[in-house]
């Protein structure tokens, strides 16, 4: 039986029995992540397993993928860009050199 003090909020345990309490909400936590994700809990790597438990938003590895991939595209696409430079006189006279490179700034 679990003894709670009066005046107390938390159980009163000994130190193994707050490590047992800790392991059985660690697994409870990443068993709920692993079936709303679709996610086999053993595949996560002890720092996806810290976020997880810390409450973290983290993405299944799957949309993690996905991401780079599309990470990775965008790079590839803006190594291709050429750069612009572009010439304009303020009303002081002043000429104002602009450098662009990515598509963006060009709008």
């Amino acid at each position: 039986s679990v003894v709670t003090k009066p005046h107390h909020v938390w159980p009163t345990l000994n130190d193994e029995g707050w490590i047992s309490v800790e392991n059985d909400l660690k697994d409870l936590i990443l068993a709920d992540f692993g079936k709303r994700n679709n996610v086999n809990v053993a595949s996560l790597t002890s720092s996806e397993v810290r976020d997880i438990i810390l409450g973290m938003e983290i993405a299944a590895p799957s949309q993690q993928r996905q991401q780079m991939a599309e990470l990775e595209k965008q790079t590839r696409e803006q190594s291709q860009m050429t750069a612009t430079t572009t010439r304009s006189v303020n009303k002081h006279g002043d000429e104002i050199f602009t450098h662009t490179t990515s598509s963006y700034e060009n709008e």
